[in-house]
C-alpha cells in the first residue's frame, strides 16, 4: 500500500478517496478516526488515503486532475488571520472587555432611568 494523498481533515480525505474509486481504483481512508482523539481542535496531517502500489501512478493521476480543476487559493492564508494583538486589529480580550464595559455602563442607566 502506498499513500497518495495527505489530507486536511477526515472529509477532504474521504472525498478524494472517492475520487479515486470513482476511477476504478480500490482506495482507503486511514487515520480520519484519530482527529476525534484530539478534542475540539482541527488536527491536520492525520487523514491519509491509501492505494495499492500497483494503483499508484493512476491515482496521483485522478489527484493532480482534481487539484488542477481547484480554483486558485485567494485571502489571508491562516498565518495571516491570527494576527498578535496589538498589530491591526484588537484581540479579543480586549474586545470583549470593551464589550463588557459598554453593557454594564448601559445596564446602569437604564436601571437609573428606570428607577
Amino acid at each position: 500500500m502506498k499513500r497518495v494523498y495527505e489530507a486536511r481533515d477526515g472529509l477532504e480525505a474521504h472525498m478524494v478517496a472517492g475520487l479515486i474509486q470513482q476511477a476504478g481504483i480500490m482506495a482507503q481512508v486511514n487515520g480520519d478516526m484519530l482527529q476525534g482523539g484530539v478534542g475540539d481542535l482541527p488536527a491536520a496531517g492525520l487523514a491519509s488515503v491509501w492505494v495499492a502500489d500497483s494503483d499508484e501512478h493512476r491515482a496521483r493521476q485522478v489527484i493532480g486532475d482534481f487539484e488542477a480543476s481547484q480554483p486558485p487559493a485567494s485571502g489571508p492564508t491562516l498565518r495571516e488571520r491570527i494576527r498578535e494583538p496589538g498589530r491591526g486589529e484588537p484581540d479579543s480580550g480586549r474586545a470583549f472587555r470593551q464589550g463588557l464595559l459598554v453593557g454594564v455602563l448601559l445596564g446602569a442607566a437604564l436601571m437609573a432611568w428606570l428607577l
